[in-house]
């Protein structure tokens, strides 16, 4: 059941006819709360404004349909952020934005508005439509696609949420990392000192070796702009990069682009490159499972020997790796 404020029933009994908008709340990870809306200039509501596409370098709103049912069936919703080169996101462009995990983690809550008119654009109340958190997110040219899932999709976490792993449970710079991705930020430039292919470029970054293996490369310039590329390898000499994947073209000398270093999740790493041992979430002291085996599989059977001291048994452990080993306890 939707419920509505009492000014708000004040104004469907009033009026024949409202003009409608959707109303869009971002709050993103990090705190920062953006608010949209597809009407055609700015509304005020709760005392925020909500900026248009047509005013404030806001972006334009296109959404999927949605289905509201009773039960626990995890629900979703298709939202398209329609943008130019004149489009800010949090005051950056808006694929610089995305690619910089702006929307990752982020709730999205759109309200439906009702008024006589749009000439005094504030209104009385809202309907909820759908509240949600970010699923995937991926840029095309002038557009952003979000798929938006419900509540909901909390229960379908994985559980238990962390495993006695040798490796880091978490992922670099998120919440249980703790360390600031902007912060880590390299700005670099493709240079002449090696010739670059679609995997391979030389750059102006004087990093140690290997310090943005495991990391990533957006380009902010040239024919890749927008671009994310994982890394593979980095070596200190001439700046040199290898992406896992082919480039969309060739980085021309002078594209510039912001590297970010990786993490193999080894505590060492967590230790001495990032200095974060107090968030390492990995467990590497944690004895390797074997499998203890006595008699079948051609091992040598269990034997019992009596005496004063009591009895003995005699097979094989199997460790992790697959080896055998005879053990004799008494």
């Amino acid at each position: 059941m939707k419920s509505v404020s009492a000014g708000f029933l004040a104004m469907l009994e009033a009026n024949a006819t409202l003009v409608e908008a959707d109303l869009y709340t971002f709050t993103l990870a990090s705190g920062t709360v953006l608010r949209y809306t597809s009407a055609q200039q700015n509304v005020v509501y709760a005392g925020n404004t909500y900026l248009a596409a047509f005013l404030d370098s806001a972006p334009g709103f296109h959404r999927g349909q949605w289905a509201c049912t009773r039960g626990l069936q995890s629900n979703e919703m298709d939202i398209d952020l329609l943008f130019d080169a004149s489009t800010l996101l949090d005051g950056v462009a808006p694929a610089a934005f995305v690619n910089a995990g702006g929307f990752d983690g982020g709730q999205v809550r759109i309200d439906k508005a009702l008024a006589p008119d749009w000439s005094n654009p504030v209104v009385n109340g809202v309907v909820n439509l759908f509240v949600g958190i970010v699923g995937q997110c991926k840029t095309e040219a002038g557009k952003i696609e979000l798929t938006v899932n419900d509540m909901l999709a909390y229960l379908q976490t994985t559980f238990p949420r962390n495993y006695f792993l040798s490796a880091c449970n978490h992922c670099l710079f998120d919440a249980g990392c703790g360390l600031s991705k902007a912060s880590y930020a390299v700005s670099g430039t493709v240079t002449s000192a090696a010739s670059p292919t679609l995997t391979t470029f030389a750059s102006s970054c004087t990093q140690a070796d290997g310090w943005f293996a495991l990391g990533s490369v957006v380009w902010t310039s040239g024919a890749n702009k927008g671009i994310v590329c994982p890394v593979k390898a980095y070596a200190n000499a001439n700046g040199a990069f290898t992406i896992i994947y082919p480039a969309g073209a060739v980085p021309a000398v002078g594209d510039t682009f912001t590297a970010y270093p990786g993490c193999d999740k080894t505590q060492a790493t967590c230790s001495t490159k990032f200095s974060n041992q107090a968030h390492f979430r990995g467990f590497p002291y944690v004895p390797t499972p074997e499998t203890l085996e006595v008699g079948g599989q051609g091992s040598q059977a269990p034997t019992t020997t009596g005496g004063a001291g009591g009895s003995g048994l005699r097979g094989v452990a199997r460790g992790p790796g697959g080896q055998l080993g005879n053990f004799n306890q008494s």
